[in-house]
């Protein structure tokens, strides 16, 4: 995989590309961009031939190893990497240990090992146990595998331990990267942590960068531990984190930022210049009934929630489109009362149709962001969308449904007491 830049907006902004690809030479993808999150070697509620009607050119697949090491042994027995196995051939894949947006276990460390919570437990993993599976699965870019599963709120000792730990692992997975004959065509992104310490991530950051010459990208982590409570980090601590590792590291780079991070998060950090973004982000809504529903219009003023939960009953008997305008197949198709109905009754296709139309409005996004990158307005673009997070404050799905599983609700807090009542009630009347 090769990175290189085009063009730079008015700040540190940039489009960039990532071209060379083993199984798609001629493809080519623009940055900043968003990656599909899989699940298994699949696109999350999407089959490979949906998918294709969704997005007809390349995209880089997100493969956390914590969802997919159990194709390990179907994949070495066809011997074509994983995006074959998956049926998705014509897309890049982008590897790494786990998914920053799932909540797990804490502890659970050794000396030169990481846990890797699989749904069949715990399973603790050496670089080099790592590294052989990347033999197997042959992605286009591997995350080296690193300790980075804590947040800005760590102790000191802690992030010692991180920073030392993820160090030796990326010494490893360098090596293994110069001697393997199956990894040749693979590119490694070296993983920066300790964000909790200034001096800490200074370390880190040093410790990366000498092996730089090996690197085709710097992501980082070390700012959530994939709980919701880390999510809710202070903008101006979060911009100051990503501006300074942004310019620790070489431009040449690719710049990955990870996390299930709201859309004016993802633009202050592409406004920092970071490049790429794992896309778990409209899988999260998705698993919560909402549907993303951002104006992408800088001329227009917009006083609507940029989310739709649909289950709300407001939608019975809306027979307009998700997104008036949007040009997905769940829009052009179907209508908001009929994706309320299939919410309602838990019907699998809720979670397709909402899939299909928040991976298109999210990736669109980007499209937008870099056509104002080009144009260097993208400072409005990037105040129009913050605008409309913020009006976010109140929604209801933020704070009552569960963040897990499709179409998994969970009561609000004045349904719960309503039952209480009315228990009571009867209980009282069938006393007296």
């Amino acid at each position: 995989m090769r990175f290189s830049i085009k063009q730079t907006g008015c700040g540190s902004e940039r489009i960039g590309n990532l071209t060379g690809f083993l199984k798609s030479p001629g493809a080519e993808i623009e940055t900043p961009t968003t990656a599909l999150f899989t699940q298994g070697g699949s696109i999350v509620h999407l089959t490979a031939e949906v998918l294709s009607q969704v997005f007809s050119n390349t995209k880089l697949l997100w493969l956390p190893l914590s969802n997919s090491i159990h194709l390990e042994t179907g994949v070495k027995a066809q011997n074509d990497g994983v995006a074959k196995f998956a049926g998705l051939s014509g897309h890049a894949t982008c590897t790494t240990l786990h998914s920053l947006s799932e909540s797990t276990p804490i502890g659970h460390f050794e000396l030169d090992r990481v846990p890797l919570w699989t749904k069949n437990g715990k399973k603790m993993i050496s670089a080099d146990r790592y590294m052989d599976v990347m033999e197997i699965f042959k992605p286009d870019i591997i995350l080296a595998i690193a300790d980075g599963r804590t947040s800005i709120n760590e102790g000191g000792k802690r992030l010692s331990k991180s920073v030392e730990r993820s160090y030796t692992m990326l010494k490893t997975c360098v090596d293994r990267c110069k001697t393997s004959n199956e990894l040749q065509n693979s590119s490694l992104v070296g993983v920066v942590v300790g964000s909790g310490s200034e001096k800490k991530l200074g370390d880190s950051i040093s410790n990366t960068l000498k092996h730089v010459d090996s690197l085709a990208g710097i992501a980082l982590q070390g700012i959530v531990d994939g709980t919701e409570e880390t999510m809710d980090i202070d903008s101006e601590i979060l911009n100051k984190l990503l501006d300074k590792v942004g310019k620790a590291i070489p431009k040449d780079l690719v710049r990955i930022f990870e996390g299930h991070w709201n859309p004016s998060v993802v633009l202050s950090a592409v406004e920092q210049g970071w490049d790429l973004f794992d896309g778990s982000y409209p899988v999260k809504l998705t698993n919560m009934g909402v549907a993303l529903k951002l104006n992408f219009d800088v001329t227009k003023d917009n006083d609507t929630m940029y989310l739709l939960d649909m289950i709300d009953e407001r939608y019975k008997e809306d027979f307009t489109p998700i997104l008036g305008g949007c040009e997905c197949l769940a829009c052009r198709k179907h209508t908001r009362a009929y994706i309320r109905h299939l919410l309602n009754t838990r019907e699998m296709l809720a979670s397709v149709l909402l899939s299909i139309h928040n991976l298109h409005h999210f990736d669109q996004m980007f499209c937008h962001a870099r056509q104002h990158i080009a144009s260097n307005t993208f400072a409005v673009f990037k105040q129009h969308i913050t605008k409309q997070c913020e009006m976010l404050k109140d929604f209801a799905p933020y704070r009552y449904k569960a963040q897990n599983g499709p179409n998994v609700q969970t009561e609000k807090p004045s349904s719960k007491k309503k039952k209480q009542r009315l228990v009571s009630e009867v209980k009282s009347n069938n006393g007296s």
